[in-house]
């Protein structure tokens, strides 16, 4: 049903559409796992904390994989809006950083999963920044949610080391209001015609 429900609508409908999907799943598989293990809320590993354990790697491997698949089947969608280069190569590499998150647990390889994680955080910021000047700066929207973004990366980045915090919560924080921006965005751009070239 979803499938049809996708295929029936513009390219540019259909990539806001698997954005949302990406978006739902995510949230979805993610309370669940704080559902199995709620000590994950107290801990200070973040979301990478629900990766390493037999009850909760199969959701939390839902959670990445999907949300990946539905990135990279938006990414493909995005042809006839402006900056669609951009935001297809970015959202290939979002996809590519998700699946990268989930095979490097914290546990095992810990330099490439911050890699991943590190990575993943600065090009959801630099999207933020872009969508600010793309769209014209005017959205108030917009300016608020890359405010919040830059204040729960900060926050993110100041439980990271401790061994007892809210990295979880702000890392939550921090990816609903990217995953809300962003679907702003191309709501935006799909209102704009493509640039030649």
């Amino acid at each position: 049903m979803g499938q049809i429900w996708v295929k029936e609508r513009s390219d540019a409908e259909r990539s806001i559409a698997y954005v949302a999907y990406g978006l739902t799943l995510t949230a979805v598989m993610v309370a669940v796992c704080i559902l199995i293990r709620p000590q994950s809320l107290r801990v200070d590993y973040g979301l990478s904390y629900l990766g390493v354990f037999t009850d909760t790697i199969v959701p939390y491997a839902v959670a990445l994989l999907g949300a990946a698949y539905c990135m990279w089947r938006a990414s493909a969608l995005v042809t006839d809006c402006d900056h669609s280069s951009i935001l297809g190569w970015s959202m290939k590499i979002m996809a590519f950083q998700l699946v990268g998150l989930l095979l490097t647990p914290y546990t095992r390889f810990d330099a490439a999963h911050v890699f991943f994680g590190s990575t993943l955080f600065l090009v959801e910021l630099g999207l933020a920044f872009l969508a600010i000047k793309w769209l014209g700066g005017s959205d108030r929207q917009i300016a608020l949610l890359t405010g919040i973004m830059v204040l729960s990366g900060i926050a993110c980045a100041y439980y990271l080391p401790l061994s007892r915090g809210f990295e979880l919560q702000t890392q939550v924080v921090f990816q609903l209001a990217f995953s809300v921006l962003f679907i702003k965005l191309l709501r935006g751009l799909q209102l704009q015609p493509a640039k030649a070239g």
